[in-house]
């Protein structure tokens, strides 16, 4: 048997009900929540895929600072408003439907300026372990997050986040 199926041994099937999936608000942002949809357990850490929607009721439209995943990764799929992403000095809006790669060393960020629709986003990371970074940070000062993000998770922060 090759190593592919030793490999696929190891993982098995998931499945997640939406009614089962818990959301939590991220720290320091007002009106931004996430839920965990495949945890990189799940996956024997191929990969994880979580959801993040941005309200915006409460008129935050920033995203997070312009930053790169030294060893992620990242496939966002836009599932409901519009996003304007931030690629390499390029900005590009995407709407519902629409999937940008982020390939990992791409300096990104991304943006949600409709404030009369929410921003909500499937992001996949692959490697799995950076959907832990939200829940990590709870508690912590932004200076500390900076730190953790950088240390434990190598992402690195190289600029602001977008402004429209």
């Amino acid at each position: 048997m090759s190593n592919h199926h030793e490999e696929a041994k190891e993982r098995k099937a998931v499945s997640h009900r939406n009614k089962e999936i818990e959301w939590q608000q991220v720290e320091h942002v007002p009106g931004e929540r996430i839920c965990i949809r495949v945890t990189g357990e799940d996956t024997n850490g191929a990969y994880s895929i979580l959801d993040l929607v941005k309200d915006s009721s409460y008129g935050s439209s920033f995203g997070p600072p312009i930053h790169v995943h030294e060893r992620t990764d990242e496939i966002f799929r836009v599932i409901e408003g519009k996003a304007r992403f931030y690629l390499d000095g390029k900005e590009i809006d995407a709407e519902a439907g629409d999937i940008v790669v982020v390939p990992k060393g791409t300096e990104h960020t991304f943006a949600n300026f409709d404030l009369n629709t929410p921003l909500h986003l499937q992001i996949t990371f692959t490697p799995a372990g950076d959907e832990l970074a939200f829940q990590d940070c709870v508690g912590k000062t932004i200076e500390e997050i900076i730190e953790l993000s950088r240390t434990k998770y190598q992402v690195i922060f190289t600029g602001p986040p977008l402004e429209q």
